[in-house]
């Protein structure tokens, strides 16, 4: 933390320069404000605060009449709103003009938080608009007007109770000019604030005020109709609240291209032009997810643009961009600022929120190693180094970055030229890892998911495995999962599983493999077919992992899991045996008290779908490492409901370790074992 004294003096150190002094010929380089919460005195009762100037700044209004008493939440949004005299012809570029909020907290400390421009909207409903709110049902269409001219604003969220102070600046190619200082009051709610990795445990994550953040949750990566877009949303996180689920990744890939159904608010040009009727939906959809308890993990682009959208994808030369090729975009400068310039409208727009877990820079980056010309793996590191340092750099919030690779293939090593798989994640820049993971029928010479996908919790627990070892220090988890055909498109199976055991074995499998979420379902569509069935196994194992302790949270070297897990994987210590070979167990120990997850190996889905029903397996499981002598309580959790079935007291025995009988198992049960 650098001492300064003196308001201005501040300021200059923010920027790097005096914004005052910018002139025409040295605006397209200035720096972004990169340094936040920068002590201005420790000492001072007052802060000096510029004096307004003359303005381009022709009204200012705030929301604060939105909160009681005037008084913004702690976390929550406080959104200054003006309107400026000057005209752009590319109000997205801060190389032409620029908006920044300076917020003095009540610790004297500065905060610096970029503006964007912004087009209000209005909803309209028609045709079926009776059923609203019942949207499971709801078959009308949204249409969206704009409301009024656009403005600027600067959207900012209060990490501290007290009072702040706030002053504007309008940067553009005439000067520098300055708004009148005003204040607000933030108060504290509780309010769990954002989701950092957590300081108990670097494999998970946890909020601001040091809670735990266990991810239970799916993907609603886009709505399915055009015309219901909202609807969409209000179905699935209204599902995901009622049934405890509490994460979801959402796309809003940079494709270039106009695709009514993705959040995509880039889609006319490059660098200009950002469909703010889709920025306006998406800020909408970030509320409901705040009032529903969903954080958002945000994937901003996808390799299928650069693959089979290539031909229409903006930075494709043939439709005047700057990249004759794919792989053009990790290298190319002008690229790269365009790039930048999206990024740094996502931030500017939703930063403040921390419903946002992470912007998920890439979907699938590794595949596009199978159809993409020149392709170096390398300069792909380098340029997600690139572009996390960027945003963390202007992200007052310091939201996680992160990226994902497609199924059958993580990455090990680092970027040498020694290494021909070099590890994305392990890159510092990089908050965690992300593997995604399909059943394919046929599917694949190098790592085949035919038939070891069929169980589901075997196959889950393979790939958690290798993403969870691709790393160290950091969270791991399965974006996405699924099954599939052989077209990659939804298999006809997903029809059938009614009962959803695939998704539940799935589930509980990712989390007692020491995955920092339960891995997220792709088949976010048959949720509302098979509505409430595959709905509640979310609540079941919200309910089990509540108040779970992560403190020092290792994994437990699993029993009769045979996905040919790598050579020298799982080799610790026993940790359970049985009597029954058919008796799975998973699971996690936080020193003293042990979750385990005890599972049938019959209940897969696809013997449900194949009108196979398990055989009830009874055996006892050992599970060692306790401490002798010792009494444990053990608690059996009915999975599916989500409730305790009943309690026992058992003193481990002599060499550590304690038995568990199990009788006439069908499906699976959970455990929790404290002395």
């Amino acid at each position: 933390m650098i001492m300064q004294r003196g308001f201005l003096a501040i300021v200059s150190f923010m920027l790097t320069g005096t914004l005052g002094a910018c002139s025409p010929g040295n605006l397209a380089t200035m720096p972004e404000a990169t340094v936040t919460a920068t002590l201005i005195s420790s000492t001072s009762t007052s802060v000096p605060l510029p004096s307004a100037t003359a303005s381009k700044i022709t009204s200012v209004t705030t929301n604060l009449a939105a909160y009681p008493s005037g008084k913004v939440p702690q976390y929550e949004k406080f959104e200054i709103s003006l309107t400026l005299s000057g005209s752009y012809t590319n109000p997205f570029d801060p190389a032409q003009v620029r908006v920044d909020g300076y917020f003095v907290a009540p610790d004297h400390s500065m905060v610096s938080q970029l503006g964007f421009y912004y087009q209000d909207y209005t909803m309209t409903l028609t045709g079926g608009a009776a059923n609203w709110p019942n949207v499971s049902s709801f078959r009308g269409v949204e249409t969206f007007a704009p409301v009024g001219n656009p403005v600027w604003k600067v959207r900012f969220a209060p990490q501290q109770a007290g009072v702040y102070q706030y002053y504007v600046k309008v940067t553009d190619g005439s000067g520098t000019t300055t708004s009148s200082t005003s204040s607000f009051e933030a108060v504290d709610t509780g309010n769990p604030g954002f989701i950092r990795i957590s300081s108990l445990n670097h494999r998970y994550f946890a909020f601001d005020n040091g809670h735990p953040f266990i991810g239970v949750g799916l993907n609603v990566g886009w709505w399915q109709d055009e015309y219901q877009r909202i609807a969409a949303y209000r179905y699935y996180f209204g599902q995901m609240h009622d049934y405890k689920a509490n994460l979801a990744r959402v796309w809003m890939t940079n494709s270039g291209k106009n695709q009514d159904w993705i959040l995509s608010i880039q889609d006319k040009t490059l660098g200009a032009y950002y469909d703010l009727k889709k920025a306006w939906v998406f800020d909408d959809i970030l509320e409901m997810a705040r009032q529903d308890g969903v954080y958002i993990l945000l994937t901003l682009d996808d390799f299928n643009q650069y693959t089979y959208n290539w031909p229409i994808n903006l930075y494709n030369t043939a439709l005047n961009g700057p990249c004759a090729h794919p792989s053009c975009i990790f290298t190319n400068a002008t690229a790269k600022d365009d790039q930048r310039r999206l990024f740094r409208y996502i931030v500017a727009r939703w930063g403040y929120s921390s419903n946002v877990l992470s912007w998920e820079l890439f979907n699938e980056i590794n595949e596009l190693e199978w159809s993409t010309p020149n392709w170096d793996w390398c300069q792909v590191v380098g340029w997600h180094q690139e572009m996390a340092r960027y945003i963390q750099s202007i992200d007052a919030y310091k939201h996680l970055v992160n990226s994902s690779t497609g199924s059958f293939k993580t990455f090990g090593g680092s970027c040498s030229s020694s290494s021909s798989q070099p590890n994305l994640y392990a890159a510092p820049e990089i908050g965690f890892a992300e593997i995604h993971a399909y059943y394919v029928p046929g599917c694949c010479d190098f790592a085949p998911s035919d038939p070891a996908g069929q169980d589901m919790a075997n196959f889950m627990r393979y790939y958690a495995h290798l993403v969870y070892n691709s790393v160290s220090g950091k969270p791991s988890i399965i974006g996405e999962w699924g099954i599939l055909n052989q077209n990659w498109t939804d298999s006809t199976y997903l029809a059938t599983d009614d009962k959803g055991v695939s998704l539940h074995n799935g589930l509980w499998a990712s989390v007692m493999s020491g995955m920092a979420a339960t891995g997220l379902s792709w088949h976010w569509g048959y949720h509302r077919l098979h509505d409430p069935a595959w709905w509640q196994q979310y609540r079941g194992i919200a309910n089990y992992i509540e108040g779970i302790d992560i403190a020092n949270m290792i994994v437990m070297k699993p029993l009769n899991v045979d996905f040919g897990l790598p050579s020298g994987s799982d080799d610790g210590p026993d940790a359970f045996a049985s009597t029954n070979s058919k008796l799975r167990a998973m699971g996690l120990r936080s020193g003293s008290s042990i979750y385990a997850w005890i599972q049938n190996t019959e209940n897969t889905w696809w013997n449900v779908v194949h009108g196979t029903v398990p055989s009830p397996q009874t055996g006892t499981i050992t599970i060692y490492g306790l401490t002798p002598g010792t009494s444990y309580s053990v608690t059996r959790w009915d999975t599916y409901a989500g409730q305790i079935a009943r309690t026992d007291m058992i003193t481990a025995r002599s060499d550590g370790s304690i038995q568990v009988v199990i009788q006439n198992l069908e499906n699976d049960v959970a455990l929790k074992i404290h002395p």
